[in-house]
């Protein structure tokens, strides 16, 4: 079966993501004047974003934040036929990489406060069996301290163009690593970057864990402009 349904797995919205310019309505546009078929959001979810809101300790009224721009997308994608999906970027306070994760759903953060407060191996060792981990960008602006073992797979391409992303790199770990997932995305937070890379699956995807299971079956294909 031919692939048929497109997806960028990596955008963030302004609502959420202080480093976003974009609004969650106008992102969803213009992937849908694109030709795309869904977005996963993946807003950043760190300790910097963390205090930087109001609610502090509170971990319920920090998730209603952090869900701002996913459920602006998400009604703007009900109302023109995009799917939208629920992910996130998430950061550790061991160091600056970031880590793309999906599977889980509004309950799932409910029920797991704080958890980029763990490490990456003990994220892993605990929530591993459940979601998917993506090693984001790992080789990005010099970046040489890249933890395979606490991962699924890796950002291949990243379509930033404002950073050194030596995706070239990114890909010589994913071959060096055949137990690993490939995946793309254009990390989009502003005006041109919507739209640099997909992800092309046979199966019409509408939440996070159908997203999931066709990446460890592998029926997808990646793509890049």
């Amino acid at each position: 079966m031919e692939n048929h349904f497109k997806l960028d797995a990596h955008v963030h919205t302004s609502e959420t993501s202080s480093c976003g310019f974009l609004s969650a309505a106008e992102l969803v546009k213009r992937y849908h004047a694109l030709g795309y078929n869904g977005i996963v959001i993946t807003d950043h979810l760190h300790e910097e974003y963390i205090s930087s809101l109001k609610c502090k300790e509170d971990w319920n009224s920090c998730v209603d934040h952090f869900l701002y721009g996913y459920k602006a997308a998400k009604k703007e994608g009900k109302e023109i036929g995009l799917e939208v999906i629920l992910g996130a970027e998430i950061r550790f306070g061991i160091n600056d990489n970031d880590y793309l994760i999906y599977g889980f759903d509004e309950n799932f953060l409910r029920q797991n406060p704080f958890l980029h407060r763990l490490t990456p191996w003990e994220f892993f060792e605990k929530y591993g069996n459940e979601i998917l981990i993506i090693h984001a960008h790992p080789y990005r602006n010099g970046n040489e301290t890249v933890f395979v073992e606490c991962v699924h797979g890796v950002e291949v391409f990243n379509g930033n163009p404002r950073h050194n992303n030596r995706n070239e790199k990114a890909l010589e770990l994913y071959n060096s690593n055949p137990a690993l997932y490939s995946l793309c995305g254009s990390d989009t937070h502003r005006d041109a970057d919507e739209g640099r890379a997909y992800m092309l699956f046979d199966e019409h995807i509408f939440n996070s864990h159908l997203f999931i299971n066709n990446i460890k079956s592998c029926k997808y294909k990646i793509g890049h402009q």
